[in-house]
C-alpha cells in the first residue's frame, strides 16, 4: 500500500511538471510587439509600417525594369529594420494583392544582400493575410514581391486600348501592390512574459489599494 501511495505521489508529480513545462512553452511563444512599428524601421513605402490602416502603400518596380517592350518585372517593398529579429508571423493588410512571395536577407559579407526565399503565396484568399514561418535565421530585412493583383486584368486592357489593340505595351503589365499595413512578429521571450505577468500583478494590486 506504501509503495503504491509512493508511486502514484511520483506520478503526480511527474505530470505537474509536465503541465508546467507546457505552461512555459506556451507562454514562451505568445507574439511579440509588431517589429515593424519599432523605432529606426524603414520601409521603401513608409505607408505600409505608419501602424495606419487608412492609408496606403504602393510597391515600386525595380529601378531600370520599366521603358522596355515586353517587360515584366514585380514590383515589391523592403522593410529593413535596425536589428536582426527572428520573424515568426507576418500579417498583410492588402485588398488587391492575389499571388506574392516573401524574401528574406540572410546576410553575408560577401554580398550587399543575401535573400533567401520564405515564403510562396499563389492564391490569396482572406484579408489580412496571416503567415506563420520557420525561418531559421535571424534577419534585418524583408521583401515582398508582388506576382498578381486584382487590378491585372484592368490594367491589360488599359494598355492594349492605348496601344491601339496591336497586342505589345510599354512597361509593366502588373499592377503595383496597395498594402495597408504589413506587420512582423516574432515570440515573446520568458523574460519578457514575466515581466508583463509581473506588472499586471502590480498594476492589480494597485487597483485593490485604492478601492479600499
Amino acid at each position: 500500500m506504501i509503495y503504491r501511495s509512493i508511486a502514484l505521489f511520483s506520478l503526480f508529480c511527474l505530470v505537474c511538471v509536465i503541465l508546467a513545462g507546457c505552461a512555459a512553452l506556451f507562454s514562451e511563444q505568445e507574439w511579440s510587439e509588431n517589429y515593424a512599428l519599432l523605432e529606426g524601421v524603414s520601409a521603401t513605402s513608409p505607408q505600409m509600417i505608419d501602424g495606419k490602416l487608412n492609408t496606403i502603400g504602393e510597391t515600386t518596380f525595380p529601378a531600370g525594369s520599366q521603358g522596355f517592350i515586353g517587360a515584366n518585372p514585380a514590383s515589391q517593398v523592403v522593410i529593413t529594420m535596425p536589428e536582426k529579429k527572428i520573424i515568426r508571423r507576418i500579417v498583410i493588410h492588402s485588398d488587391n494583392l492575389s499571388e506574392f512571395d516573401i524574401y528574406a536577407d540572410k546576410g553575408s559579407i560577401a554580398v550587399d544582400a543575401d535573400w533567401q526565399l520564405i515564403k510562396d503565396v499563389r492564391s490569396v484568399k482572406q484579408n489580412p493575410i496571416k503567415i506563420s514561418l520557420l525561418i531559421p535565421f535571424p534577419t534585418d530585412r524583408i521583401r515582398l514581391r508582388v506576382l498578381g493583383t486584382k487590378d491585372d486584368a484592368l490594367l491589360s486592357r488599359q494598355e492594349r486600348a492605348r496601344s491601339g489593340g496591336r497586342g505589345w505595351n510599354i512597361g509593366s503589365r502588373r499592377a503595383v501592390g496597395k498594402i495597408r499595413e504589413i506587420e512582423l512578429y516574432g515570440y515573446k521571450t520568458a523574460e519578457q512574459v514575466e515581466e508583463e505577468q509581473a506588472t499586471d500583478k502590480r498594476e492589480k494590486e494597485l487597483d485593490e489599494l485604492l478601492d479600499l
